[in-house]
């Protein structure tokens, strides 16, 4: 390790991966907070192979992680749900986990090749007078996804080239986060931590922001665009419409399990198409309250990605890496890579950070 060059930011990487504070992970390592505050803001370029060596089982990620070449993202702000509530530490955790998988993904892309038929496109927009709605249901067309509810929307994504991966935010707050990296496909970071309902539209949420928006703009415009969009998406008006004949939260619950949506969504779809007025649906959300204040009924099964476990499989049968020789490649412990994507036998993936 002596020969390479020591990343200051992967050690602040791996720190804020295991929310741990400068002093946290001094006392961890058993070294000073002064050593680790000059490491990580570079003053010390070349820390020695022994201190390397405690950073490395203090924050337990394997010592070749420190000298990745990898440039930090700064993460797209504006595709962040509910993040005015984060804090900087949880928001600083989200962003080293992202970035961690991020790294995973880089790397396995480099020998995994697809063909993708219909992408994911993008709509401008200003520049092609389309609504939310329009672009929703010029999407679907585009896909052609059949009438009615959506079976997976993970499925669907993957299928146009996007990659999905389930997190552990650690907080309800934040459902999702999207963007373009250049060179690789779109990705998705989902919270793998919340009911498949809110789930998928979160997702579809985060879709809309894929195809509507590259240039960020006004945060509440663009959130009200992509919710729009999701509804529509997942609600098309016209197929939605005969199912919200009656809002009772009995015949709601029918319509739940059937559209894959939570009552809440439907509750707010129904509004939206002026099925309910203002004063219903002041009273719908009173009601609703009263009935799932311990949750709705009919939960729907989160959506599992299978993309990230097909790259891995790949890597393990097909290139014949073995279990070892992956983790090092990916710069993390063989315990936690067989937690993260591994499960023997037959190699089934699971999510874990």
């Amino acid at each position: 390790m002596s020969e390479l060059r020591f990343n200051s930011e992967m050690l602040k990487l791996a720190r804020e991966a295991r929310e741990f504070t400068q002093s946290d992970l001094a006392k961890n390592a058993n070294v000073t907070q002064a050593l680790v505050s000059k490491i990580e803001n570079g003053l010390i370029g070349n820390p020695s192979d022994e201190v390397v060596q405690k950073l490395s089982d203090a924050v337990r990620f394997p010592a070749g992680f420190f000298y990745q070449t990898f440039k930090v993202l700064g993460l797209p702000h504006f595709h962040f749900r509910k993040r005015a509530k984060l804090g900087s530490k949880a928001l600083a955790h989200i962003g080293a986990i992202i970035n961690i998988r991020f790294q995973h993904i880089s790397k396995l892309l480099r020998s995994y090749d697809r063909q993708i038929e219909k992408p994911i496109p993008h709509y401008d927009l200003d520049e092609t007078g389309l609504t939310p709605e329009k672009v929703a249901e010029r999407l679907r067309g585009y896909w052609m996804v059949p009438r009615g509810p959506i079976a997976n929307v993970v499925e669907l994504i993957e299928s146009a080239g996007g990659i999905v991966i389930l997190c552990r935010f650690g907080t309800n707050l934040l459902d999702g986060i999207s963007f373009r990296p250049e060179g690789l496909p779109p990705l998705f970071f989902m919270n793998r931590d919340v009911g498949g309902d809110r789930f998928r539209i979160s997702l579809t949420h985060e879709l809309g922001h894929m195809v509507m928006h590259s240039i960020p703009e006004d945060d509440e415009k663009m959130e009200e665009e992509a919710h729009r969009f999701a509804a529509s998406f997942l609600m098309p008006a016209i197929e939605i419409r005969p199912y919200l004949a009656t809002t009772k939260l009995s015949a709601l619950s029918r319509v739940k399990a059937y559209w894959k949506v939570s009552i809440k969504a439907l509750i707010k779809r129904a509004h939206d198409l002026k099925l309910v007025t203002d004063n219903q649906y002041r009273w719908l959300n009173v009601q609703y309250a009263k009935a799932f204040n311990t949750g709705e009924p009919i939960p729907i099964d989160l959506e599992r990605p299978i993309l990230i476990r097909r790259m891995v499989e790949y890597h393990l049968r097909e290139l014949h890496y073995t279990i070892q020789e992956l983790a090092a490649f990916l710069s993390v412990n063989k315990d936690e890579l067989e937690r993260a994507y591994v499960e023997r036998p037959g190699l089934r993936l699971v999510v874990s950070n």
